[in-house]
């Protein structure tokens, strides 16, 4: 079982405009995946490109704060989580990107999210 955790600064003071992008289909769907898509109530389908898909169920969720997600394709355990805090420090917003997986590439992982965090700067600016 593989753990990383990630923190990325936000370019908004919003933080309902943060939620907007972290926390909401359509939000995630701007910098995340290509389509995301409700099949049931707490199960999503995320789709890249033509053909790669995976499901997540919704397995907890603070409105404003966190979401955390299981991806189906996975063991019981694992998750990933996208939750925003506020830095005292930097007097800015942080995305935090906590993962626990089964996957033993950690560098590759590591690597989606930073780009994950890349698209969600430069498609919605925040």
């Amino acid at each position: 079982m593989e753990k990383i955790h990630l923190e990325f600064p936000l370019n908004s003071n919003s933080r309902a405009m943060i939620w907007d992008m972290v926390g909401t289909p359509g939000g995630l769907e701007a910098w995340m995946a290509d389509r995301i898509t409700e099949e049931e109530e707490g199960v999503y389908t995320f789709s890249w490109g033509g053909n790669d898909t995976r499901k997540a169920v919704l397995i907890a969720k603070r409105i404003g704060t966190y979401v955390r997600f299981h991806w189906t394709d996975e063991g019981p355990k694992t998750f990933f989580e996208l939750r925003i805090t506020f830095s005292e420090l930097t007097n800015t917003y942080v995305l935090e990107v906590t993962e626990q997986t089964d996957d033993e590439d950690t560098e590759a992982l590591i690597q989606l999210w930073e780009s994950f965090a890349e698209n969600l700067s430069r498609r919605t600016g925040v």
